[in-house]
């Protein structure tokens, strides 16, 4: 079969160049944009919240790699969840983000290949600038998010399960609410790329 029938030969040639051109054009340019995100820190004492896992910080909006806070299914938890990280924030002087700050230490398993961005937003790590609490790790602990396997490796599951047992944060709240979000998020999908990250 052929692709554009009736077209000559020569059109089709330049067609498959042309794109061929264009695909080598665009990955280049991913790639670079990978490169930039990956020596990107981002430091901003007027960090803007937006939800309990997002954040913005120097404009950019930051998402912030390894958790799952609340969202809107779940409206009176987002709420609150979005609440205690802002008060966090201002507490502790805003945020500093970048791509080299994951909790390596705490991490049980290889984690999925995280994209540099998902829906206009960074994919970054934060640590609160003050006392350089891990944001993710804090958040858990406390109750208001819960651990999001596929890109933490199980990095916060034990803190995630200390808080549920001990009803913390919006754990005492809605526990039910809370579980099926970390039963949500403690699968690991099947096309889940480990390769370039390790233990």
């Amino acid at each position: 079969m052929k692709l554009f029938p009736g077209v000559p030969q020569y059109q089709r040639i330049m067609m498959a160049g042309a794109f061929v051109a264009v695909a080598v054009f665009s990955l280049s340019q991913q790639r670079e944009r990978v490169q930039q995100i990956g020596k990107m820190t981002l430091k901003d004492e007027r960090t803007q919240v937006i939800d309990g896992d997002t954040v913005g910080v120097r404009g950019s909006a930051v998402r912030i790699v390894g958790i799952d806070a609340p969202d809107d299914d779940l409206p009176h938890l987002k709420s609150v969840s979005s609440q205690v990280l802002a008060n966090l924030v201002a507490r502790d002087g805003g945020l500093d983000c970048s791509t080299t700050v994951f909790d390596f230490t705490l991490r049980r398993e290889n984690q999925c290949r995280t994209d540099p961005e998902s829906y206009g937003r960074l994919n970054l790590a934060c640590r609160f600038k003050r006392n350089s609490a891990s944001v993710a790790a804090t958040m858990v602990a406390q109750g208001y998010a819960v651990d999001w396997r596929e890109f933490s490796g199980g990095a916060y599951v034990e803190l995630m399960q200390k808080a549920a047992s001990q009803r913390a944060g919006l754990w005492g709240v809605d526990y039910e609410g809370m579980r099926q979000l970390a039963v949500r998020r403690a699968t690991i999908p099947k096309n889940c790329q480990v390769d370039t990250i390790r233990k």
